[in-house]
């Protein structure tokens, strides 16, 4: 079938996708415009992509020859040169617009406006996590009713076990022993004051308190939770049409957003913000 000598031309097989041409067609295109490779060989193989690229795609018919003759073949060579550059002219002005079009949706749309949203909570959540570490903390009562020793691996290879409490809450804690689950199941939680983030379990003896530091907390990981609150920020200044831009608008978009919300809602986080860490 004549048509497989074009795919054969742009490394591809008959099954390729209308995508899969355009991408290789880009990518062969810059390697052999006569104005960026002097090759021998270059301007032709220039002029056979653009053949290649029209007829995958339905622009133009499979040629059926070419005159002979060396006049008229110089000549029709120009010619071909000549559409080639002239096709490749109106894909490079085409994709710019294409570029254009989708930079605007992306900054101008209800996704920006989403985006702007985004931003002011990221600050308010990353002012209020900074707060946090130099706010009084709370400190609440409970009791452990159920506990698991070393079922996991937590900071710096040491083991962690996982502790239940009578309020249904679970917390991971390293250096687990008797005193808080023989001697006394009693112990107080203290947590952040605004978001009520849980850090240390203290187990209240008669002669004595031991603390239990908590992991896997929002607390534990907080410098990593602003940084990440303050990428709508960082995306919105940053704002170039750039391929690393598309990517930091849709994590930010998807991600940070279904972080943000996780984040306000679970953990009744949303009544302490209102509150200010009161409730």
């Amino acid at each position: 079938m004549p048509k497989r000598r074009y795919y054969r031309i742009f490394g591809l097989t008959p099954e390729a996708t209308e995508q899969e041409v355009r991408k290789k067609y880009r990518q062969l295109v810059m390697q052999f415009h006569p104005d960026r490779n002097d090759a021998p060989n270059a301007q032709e193989k220039f002029i056979l992509i653009t053949e290649a690229y029209d007829v995958l795609l339905g622009k133009k018919p499979i040629p059926s020859g070419h005159n002979s003759g060396a006049a008229t073949s110089e000549q029709e060579r120009e010619e071909r040169m000549k559409k080639a550059r002239k096709r490749y002219e109106e894909q490079v002005i085409k994709e710019k617009l294409e570029d254009e079009r989708y930079y605007r949706y992306l900054t101008e749309g209800r996704k920006w406006k989403h985006m702007r949203w985004s931003a002011i909570i990221g600050i308010l959540f990353s002012i209020l996590t900074i707060t946090d570490f130099f706010l009084p903390h709370h400190f609440e009562q409970d009791q452990i009713t159920h506990y698991r020793t070393n079922v996991a691996s937590g900071p710096n290879g040491q083991l962690v076990s996982l502790v239940k409490t009578a309020k249904n809450d679970h917390y991971w804690i390293s250096r687990i022993n008797s005193s808080i689950y023989k001697k006394t199941r009693n112990i107080y939680v203290e947590s952040s004051w605004i978001f009520h983030n849980p850090i240390r379990i203290i187990s209240r003896g008669k002669l004595q308190y031991k603390v239990f530091n908590i992991h896997f907390t929002f607390y534990n990981s907080a410098w990593l939770m602003i940084a990440i609150f303050l990428l709508p920020v960082v995306t919105m200044l940053y704002k170039r049409k750039k391929i690393s831009f598309t990517f930091l608008f849709y994590a930010c978009y998807y991600f940070v957003n279904a972080l943000l919300l996780l984040y306000f809602f679970t953990g009744n986080r949303w009544a302490h913000v209102l509150t200010v860490g009161f409730l």
